[in-house]
């Protein structure tokens, strides 16, 4: 498999172009779990990587808790590999529960190709940035049309499925219904201030 980065690059590129293509492809890899595993720790290095340069370019966020966050590379890694593994988990769980047909093991490399071609996007916009800040906004919003586009049309091509448009609503009826548990789990692990 050649890994060099004009091929990386050309593979992100051709992925946003026809990304149904590129999940058979990457699912075509038969990567192991274990090996889909080492793939999302390595994604998460490299956005942690990345992270770590935009507070160079950029500075700090405004955001106090946020901010915490990025000044613990080690916690920051861990966080999104952590997310990304639940992502995987659910992506192929609720597949199954509606007649999909992947795996776990493709689930998590699906998942680790994600995120890569987003890292990949999100160091072009670090440029833009730097050049035209004004472009905020924009990238910003095309960055979040660009995973949801890449999500949906890599849960289709895991579990089979032949509708883009009911994917997309079961992705966001999932993340609404883990939203709604995790924020019921911190109620009681949280503890709660005297009044």
């Amino acid at each position: 498999m050649n890994l060099s980065p004009p091929t990386v690059l050309r593979a992100a590129r051709d992925t946003m172009l026809n990304p149904a293509d590129a999940a058979r492809y990457v699912m075509g890899l038969g990567l192991s779990a274990g090996q889909g595993v080492m793939a999302l720790a390595l994604t998460a290095v490299c956005a942690t990587l990345l992270t770590a340069l935009m507070q160079v370019f950029m500075g700090p966020v405004q955001d106090v808790a946020m901010q915490g966050l990025f000044d613990r590379p080690f916690i920051l890694a861990l966080s999104q590999f952590g997310l990304m593994l639940v992502g995987a988990a659910l992506m192929w769980r609720v597949g199954q529960m509606f007649g999909g047909k992947g795996s776990f093991a493709q689930s998590l490399s699906l998942v680790a190709w994600l995120e890569m071609v987003l890292i990949l996007l999100q160091t072009a916009e670090v440029v833009v940035l730097l050049v035209l800040p004004i472009m905020a906004l924009p990238i910003g919003l095309l960055s979040v049309f660009a995973f949801f586009y890449l999500l949906t049309h890599f849960t289709a091509a895991l579990n089979g499925f032949v509708s883009l448009t009911k994917t997309f609503f079961a992705i966001l009826g999932t993340a609404f219904a883990v939203l709604i548990l995790a924020s019921i789990a911190l109620m009681f692990i949280l503890p709660v201030p005297n009044v």
